[in-house]
Order: structure tokens, then sequence, then C-alpha cells
């Protein structure tokens, strides 16, 4: 899988049509989905700052 790696997950960041903007994707280390996201950000590097966030709240309640 293609993406940035943060703390042991991959970061998937993608444009989708319908939203005219960025989601992502977070995967663990055996490439499983673990979250999506579900707002749309106007810039890749927003979308990739989310999913960070997203996964220091992902090991924060684990």
């Amino acid at each position: 899988m293609i993406g940035e790696k943060y703390k042991n997950y991959t970061i998937n960041v993608y444009w989708r049509d319908s939203d005219f903007g960025f989601r992502f994707r977070i995967y663990n280390a055996e490439n499983s989905l673990v979250y999506e996201s579900s707002e749309a950000y106007f810039y890749d590097y927003n979308a990739t700052k989310a999913a960070k966030e997203a996964i220091d709240d992902l090991e924060v309640s684990e």
C-alpha cells in the first residue's frame, strides 16, 4: 500500500469528486482499515494533518 507512514499506521489521502476535496483513510500495520474521514479537505496537506491528529486520538483511546 502506498501512503505516508506515521506511528506504525499508513495514511492514504485521496481525492473524491463528489466532495470536491481530499479525504483520508488510516490503515494499521496489518493493512486493515481502522479509520476513514467523514469530511473533505480543500488541500491534501490539511487531510494529512487531520489524519495524523486522528492517529494520535486513536492511540490515546487504546
